[in-house]
């Protein structure tokens, strides 16, 4: 299945439990990559999302407030400096999407990131 840019989907997120043991939980997670781009394998890149708000938000994260549209359980934070790639056959579900204008920030945000220092 082809993703688009402002995706949300689920995905199984590694950890390593108190014991010690490695685990899955599945996660909300953003799609920043565009499907219109050919690749040499069905990779997709995303952005990490937590319900964990801090009280200060960086610049390169997002508040994503709870809509009919992205589907997500609480208001939650779009981690933009938190990207990683995976095989898109890792990816459980689409369960919702950003708004147009999230859509235009979080791609924003993306380019700030990747600015090079003068």
């Amino acid at each position: 299945m082809n993703y688009s840019f402002g995706d949300i989907v689920v995905v199984p997120f590694p950890f390593v439990s108190a014991s010690g043991e490695p685990r899955q939980k599945a996660r909300p997670a953003c799609v920043v990559s565009s499907k219109g781009i050919k690749r040499r394998y069905d990779d997709v890149m995303l952005a990490a999302i937590t319900s964990k708000i801090p009280k200060k938000i960086m610049e390169l994260e997002l508040v994503i407030k709870t809509s009919p549209e992205n589907s997500l359980a609480v208001n939650s934070i779009l981690r933009l400096d938190f990207l990683m790639t995976i095989p898109g056959s890792l990816i459980s579900r689409k369960i919702g999407e950003l708004s147009k204008n999230q859509i235009k920030t979080a791609h924003d945000l993306i380019l700030k990131n990747f600015e090079i220092d003068s």
